[in-house]
């Protein structure tokens, strides 16, 4: 147990200074060419793949036409009806390209800033939500710049979550609602789980 606490320990520090390292990059326009927080580049007359829309339907959730920003309308919502009314690039649009025209700046430096490439669908003009729409899948990137897992962080939820059931468990015993014999069959299950 000890053990186990220990090398959870040292993953947990891992796992956070390299979360930190990777949170701290911001997207930034640099000439023509947007970083986005992953590392990816996006370079205005660039070919964009599409992946799949992310909302229950298939549309596009952080692919859209429009020209308010997503910071003023955004919301995180899986409501069709929403989505729709913000005019969301439709599925059948999954795997199709788009060609960047812009990369379109909202804020300042002072209040902080987004940055929207703007890509080209025939005569259609959509803005994207760039790093939402890389972690949905909604656009299509080699594999460097997508998301990574955080396994350690979830290695530890999944520790203490067992911690948590043994504890539930004992309070169950404890309150004459299991035998000691079912308390002791849950919580081998349990620590067999891990």
């Amino acid at each position: 147990m000890k053990k186990n606490l220990t090398s959870l320990l040292i993953l947990l520090i891992f796992a956070n200074t390299f979360s930190q390292q990777k949170d701290d990059m911001q997207p930034k326009l640099v000439g023509d060419t947007l970083i986005t927080k992953s590392g990816f580049k996006i370079i205005i007359g660039q070919d964009i793949n599409l992946g799949t829309g992310s909302t229950p339907d298939g549309d596009f959730k952080f692919i859209r036409r429009n020209s308010t920003g997503f910071g003023t309308i955004m919301m995180m919502t899986d409501n069709n009806s929403y989505n729709k009314s913000q005019l969301s690039l439709p599925r059948n649009m999954a795997g199709h390209k788009g060609k960047v025209v812009k990369i379109v700046v909202r804020g300042n430096q002072r209040i902080g800033q987004t940055f929207e490439p703007l890509i080209t669908f025939g005569s259609g003009r959509y803005e994207i939500d760039v790093d939402n729409a890389i972690a949905a899948g909604e656009i299509i990137v080699p594999e460097q710049f997508k998301p990574k897992p955080k396994a350690a962080i979830v290695e530890l939820k999944q520790n203490i979550s067992i911690a948590d059931e043994i504890v539930k468990l004992k309070r169950l015993l404890d309150d004459g609602i299991l035998t000691k014999e079912e308390y002791d069959i849950q919580k081998k299950k349990l620590l067999e789980s891990n």
